[in-house]
């Protein structure tokens, strides 16, 4: 249920992307937001009060954010910022506190904490650096 269907009423969560399903504010008052903005995440627009209260409600839905991640750095293209060790520390070091192997982390778990932690490189610097999330992610393991 989006919180477009319960207008009127005013509910204290969170709110997340409609597209991607990711985390894009805590503590907000429904329905949010309350203009029309784009989601950090995906860069796809947001109408006013269009978000989600909760995150992925499957399994498969973060097929779809992954697809919007890699559309938009081949659209982009991607300017490295970030050395490739950075990078391989940044992604040792979130497969550790979601409790996975390095090998094993989601791409889209990896965007939300980076979108949060400006101390980790973001997804484009990952692109920018290794070409694609799985060459990244194996060379994480191996190092």
């Amino acid at each position: 249920m989006t919180w477009t269907a319960v207008r009127g009423r005013s509910k204290s969560g969170e709110a997340f992307c409609p597209h991607c399903f990711l985390l894009l504010e805590r503590a907000v008052e429904s329905p949010w937001p309350p203009e029309p903005m784009r989601c950090p995440h995906c860069r796809l627009l947001i109408g006013s009060g269009r978000s989600r209260p909760r995150g992925a409600l499957r399994p498969g839905t973060w097929g779809s954010s992954t697809g919007l991640f890699t559309d938009r750095r081949t659209r982009e293209g991607a300017v490295q910022t970030s050395s490739p060790e950075s990078v391989r520390r940044a992604i040792r070091a979130v497969a550790r506190d979601l409790g996975y192997p390095p090998e094993r982390l989601l791409m889209v778990d990896y965007q939300q904490r980076a979108a949060g932690d400006a101390s980790l490189p973001p997804l484009d610097d990952v692109f920018a650096v290794f070409g694609s999330w799985k060459r990244a992610r194996r060379e994480a393991a191996a190092a």
